[in-house]
């Protein structure tokens, strides 16, 4: 039974309990006697003065926004200059975010914590990776246990373990064990070696990898979406994740993520109005990736919309029935939301490019990260389709509707530029039957400005105070 008339006590004095596990855990992160090492301020200053930078913003994730007075006071006290933490990310926590950067006039980001490691476009960025601990005696005795001896490895951990990770071996081990190491895009690639999701990875060719059982090493206790990223770029490979729980098989089943990829794919080639969502503003090339997805949406007779919202929800993307299917444009940790509770289906640049780009065949190599299907790519595939290519006899059938889909690339035809006007609303012959016309034949379509016809109330000082007593309150 709920007491409507409580004067809030039991909630002002509710206490939260905090596992003592977890206790423990952020205390050997950070304290006051390791905040300094932690967040490698030295290194920082350093970097600071020797790009002379005047205005640098501080980026936290969630997790670690709480250390982030002590850490901005630290470099202050170095540097003498005073620099900025930024605020709650426009995007995901991995991605440095140049937009808030650029709003406080910044040059130069200091990025702590978890990151993707997916190169800037415009400001200089440092990495921090911070230090989470880490028993390599266990992790070693894990695969020990799990593995053949003779079983070529290849061991992916997140950046907070770069500490205790990054010279890892195993003299006694016969088979091959390959670790990534997490580098900024500044560093050179050693000869040898090949860089992938901001790694380096020690062998010449991809392909080389295929042959390894993959173990991930990852800060969540369960599998996160930033897992996919992993997955679908080693589809071939067994997969194994290291966590607190141990070394075990990852629980998702690629085949069946693979599956359901698919059947997207299938739904993006049945659509008909395509929406781009920018889930990235700071990445390198995202433009140009930006600009290619338009143009073969176009050449396909689709018609595109672009959308900047910020981070996604189900609730944002709703207000927009009339788009059949999203397609994302992120880093590759942020391309796979979990999308099970919205109203649309959402892919990935690559998924795209399967199911619009003739000349693009869905194989064993999963695309992840957009910058590779730009021209110059490990993953470019020109479109050498043409009009004639299809509208050939063959028909074409959906997988999702089982109907005949008509033969492939439109033309915008006559009209091209004209407007035509829908409820007092101009709008494209470009989108005839599209985004522009439904959202002009909405019987409902927002709040009427009405300028100048609003009467406005002169402004009156309000009360002041909190909820449960007002100043002034009860007097005549």
């Amino acid at each position: 039974m709920v007491d409507f008339s409580d004067s809030g006590s039991k909630i002002i004095e509710r206490v939260v309990e905090i596992s003592e596990e977890h206790i423990v855990e952020e205390e050997l992160l950070v304290n006051a006697d390791n905040i300094k090492d932690i967040f490698e301020l030295e290194r920082c200053s350093r970097w600071i003065e020797e790009n002379d930078l005047k205005r640098v913003g501080l980026q936290f994730p969630d997790y670690l926004l709480k250390f982030a007075p002590k850490v901005a006071k630290g470099l202050e006290e170095k540097l003498c200059r005073e620099v900025f933490i930024l605020g709650d990310t426009s995007y995901g926590e991995c991605c440095v975010d140049e937009v808030a950067a650029e709003h406080l006039n910044a040059d130069g980001i200091i990025h702590f914590g978890h990151t993707c490691l997916t190169p800037s476009q415009k400001l200089p960025v440092l990495y921090v990776f911070t230090v989470r601990p880490f028993d390599v005696e266990k992790f070693k005795s894990s695969i020990r246990e799990k593995f053949d001896i003779e079983d070529s490895l290849l061991i992916i951990y997140d950046v907070e373990y770069h500490h205790a990770l990054q010279n890892f071996n195993m003299t006694d081990w016969k088979g091959r064990v390959i670790v990534s190491s997490p580098v900024d895009s500044n560093t050179q690639i050693p000869e040898g070696s090949i860089k992938k999701f901001g790694r380096i990875f020690q062998v010449s060719k991809f392909e080389e990898l295929k042959s390894c059982k993959v173990v991930y090493v990852s800060t969540e206790d369960k599998d996160s979406l930033k897992l996919n990223n992993f997955m679908f770029s080693f589809c071939g490979n067994d997969f194994f994740v290291y966590n607190r729980e141990g070394l075990n098989l990852a629980t998702r089943s690629v085949q069946k993520l693979l599956m359901k990829r698919y059947f997207l794919i299938e739904k993006t080639k049945d659509a008909e109005r395509i929406g781009i969502l920018v889930g990235t503003l700071g990445v390198a090339n995202f433009n140009d990736v930006m600009a290619r997805l338009r143009e073969q949406i176009k050449k396909c007779g689709k018609k595109s919309y672009t959308f900047l919202v910020g981070k996604l929800n189900p609730h944002k993307l709703a207000n927009f029935p009339e788009v059949e299917v999203f397609v994302l444009v992120a880093c590759p940790e942020t391309s796979f939301p979990d999308s099970s509770d919205f109203f649309q289906s959402v892919v990935t640049p690559y998924e795209l490019e399967v199911a619009l780009n003739g000349s693009r065949e869905w194989g064993s190599q999963y695309i992840t990260d957009f910058r590779d299907l730009l021209p110059g790519g490990d993953g470019y595939v020109e479109d050498t389709s043409s009009k004639e290519d299809n509208e050939d006899d063959s028909p074409d059938i959906s997988l999702v509707t089982g109907r005949v889909r008509t033969g492939g690339q439109g033309t915008v035809g006559e009209g091209e530029g004209e407007l035509m006007v829908i409820n007092d609303r101009t709008v494209s012959q470009l989108h005839v039957g599209g985004g522009g016309e439904y959202l002009a034949s909405r019987s409902w379509s927002g709040l009427e400005q009405k300028l100048g016809e609003t009467s406005i109330e002169p402004l009156v000082h309000g009360r002041t105070g909190i909820a449960q007593g007002y100043q002034g309150e009860g007097e005549a």
